[in-house]
């Protein structure tokens, strides 16, 4: 069954690297991080991140390498950017079958877990679009695995090994990494009633972990001084209690919302069984403590007032063990609801595919789309009528089958409607048609277009007015090089200095369609032609 298993990882793997390079970067995150690896890639400057041409310290630097490394081996595409994000999928879902097989000693709990996780929306959220969050759950995940096999083993390698790798993780994401690992570990010790005790690697270990996390913000602060201010107050603190400084705020109930939506369809047959058969289902040990694990996650991430979709990614982990562990010792109690629960999805999931040929605002091939929905109810109807395998094993086989169905219409829909997904790669393609010289400025007014220069290189000028997504902080820069690429208009002599661009025929303005430019400045597109997009218009 192991080998099996891992030919389901090989599988998946390919199904996640099919056309993972055909659509655009997405604005803003995606397109952020993507750049900033490029740049680091170009300079070969692993230590100061930048971000058009201004250095951009609101993270440690793993990710940026991570993607510069993929442009290395595959070129600046957006597969470049993305390939180590489907890796590192196929590694967690690796290590969450490890954790299961050596922590609950059963194959079947370790399998289903795997694919559990595989098919919860959060994780493909994730995996498709590129930000800090897959990757520091990968070091969450990796370093639980660790602690667990110190525990079980208690060979002091595997003790200093998970420190390495929790501190790989704050370099991922600063403080915040240590949390869920911290909250786990808090469960396990109170749930198996362990007394917090030190050994003789406990010291060892933990300046071990101070080095490797503390590595790069020494490095830097040695050259940059200042920056020790900026960590702690904005990066830290004023993101957890301030968030609105970041336009990042939600109330307390944003997580405990979303985070079931998140989990579909798992929720919904593994609750009912939980309802239903309470009398029935005991829970062990490591059940219980992936399930507080779980809630402990959710309940401290809601306490932060900066909250974005992803950020509870590291809670899903748990979550997988959690249904996993249930799945695995008491679906036969209650086969039907998980079976019907599946044959819903795949009705919902073939009712979806066709419907989207027929909505106006949106491209999908029909073809495309008949394909898609006949190999849909052909695979339903074979595992669900003619497949003589068990209930269990069919409904693993149903999530996963419909999850990579849901990875393939993904990957259609998204290189098919760029605006979509806020990718302006058609934009950026029409201005190379239009400028096929190397001579011209692009001018993206009042917005941060990270994938811009992705795309059309050291040709952008960011124009800042009023819009603080727009605004850059240049307070760490030692020279005014950035000014060559980022134009604050209300500083003194910008203004002029927009019109004498404005002016120069060869120049082209990319400017939302929400947004105009101010009315004393409105005659300089006098002349310019125009091209509209759904999103942005190109004056050229």
């Amino acid at each position: 069954m192991k080998k099996s298993f891992y030919l389901v990882l090989l599988f998946l793997f390919v199904i996640l690297n099919i056309g993972q390079g055909s659509w655009g970067l997405t604005e803003s995150s995606e397109a952020r991080y993507a750049e900033i690896g490029r740049e680091m890639a170009l300079s070969n400057d692993f230590l100061n991140p930048s971000l058009l041409g201004i250095g951009h310290y609101h993270k440690p630097p793993v990710t940026y390498a991570i993607t510069a490394l993929g442009y290395k081996i595959f070129g600046y595409t957006e597969y470049g950017a993305r390939f180590f994000l489907s890796l590192a999928l196929i590694f967690q879902l690796f290590l969450i079958y490890k954790i299961a097989l050596i922590w609950f000693k059963d194959e079947k709990t370790a399998i289903a877990s795997s694919l559990i996780y595989f098919s919860f929306p959060i994780v493909l959220i994730a995996t498709r679009n590129l930000t800090t969050d897959a990757y520091l759950t990968t070091f969450i995940i990796f370093s639980v695995y660790l602690w667990l096999q110190f525990k079980i083993k208690n060979k002091p390698y595997y003790l200093y090994f998970f420190y390495v790798i929790l501190g790989l993780a704050f370099l991922t994401k600063g403080p915040v990494s240590f949390l869920p690992v911290a909250l786990f570990i808090l469960c396990y010790k109170i749930v198996n009633g362990e007394k917090p005790k030190f050994s003789i690697h406990t010291l060892p270990g933990l300046i071990l972990l101070l080095l490797v996390s503390g590595s790069w913000f020494l490095s830097i602060i040695i050259n940059k001084p200042e920056l020790w201010d900026y960590f702690i107050q904005e990066q830290i603190i004023d993101r957890s209690v301030n968030a609105e400084t970041f336009h990042r705020d939600k109330p307390f109930w944003y997580y405990i919302l979303i985070a079931p939506a998140l989990c579909l369809p798992w929720l919904v047959p593994v609750v009912i069984n939980l309802f239903k058969k309470s009398k029935v289902i005991k829970f062990d040990k490591q059940t219980k403590i992936c399930g507080y694990a779980a809630i402990a996650i959710l309940a401290t991430f809601s306490l932060f007032s900066s909250k974005l979709l992803l950020y509870i990614l590291p809670l899903y982990p748990f979550l997988a063990l959690y249904f996993g562990s249930i799945f695995s010792k008491y679906s036969t109690l209650n086969k039907t609801v998980y079976i019907q629960t599946y044959k819903a999805a795949l009705i919902i999931l073939v009712l979806l595919v066709v419907a989207l040929p027929f909505i106006p605002t949106l491209n999908f091939n029909w073809l495309l789309a008949s394909a898609f929905a006949l190999s849909i109810i052909v695979f339903g109807y074979i595992f669900l009528f003619k497949s003589k395998g068990q209930p269990a094993q069919l409904v693993l086989l149903l999530s996963t089958g419909a999850t990579c169905f849901l990875v393939l219409i993904y990957t259609s829909l998204s290189s098919q409607n760029s605006f979509l997904i806020n990718a302006l790669k058609p934009e950026y393609t029409f201005i190379k048609q239009q400028r096929t010289t190397s001579d011209y400025k692009v001018l993206v007014y009042d917005n941060l277009l990270s994938s811009a220069p992705f795309y059309l290189g050291d040709h952008v000028i960011t124009i800042y007015d009023t819009n603080f997504e727009s605004k850059r902080d240049t307070r760490f820069e030692d020279t005014d090089s950035w000014k060559e690429s980022y134009l604050r208009i209300h500083d003194s002599g910008q203004v002029q200095r927009f019109k004498n661009l404005m002016q120069d025929s060869n120049t082209v303005l990319l400017i939302k369609n929400k947004k105009k430019l101010p009315d004393s400045l409105s005659y300089l597109l006098e002349g310019f032609k125009s091209e509209k997009f759904k999103k942005y218009t190109v004056y050229y």
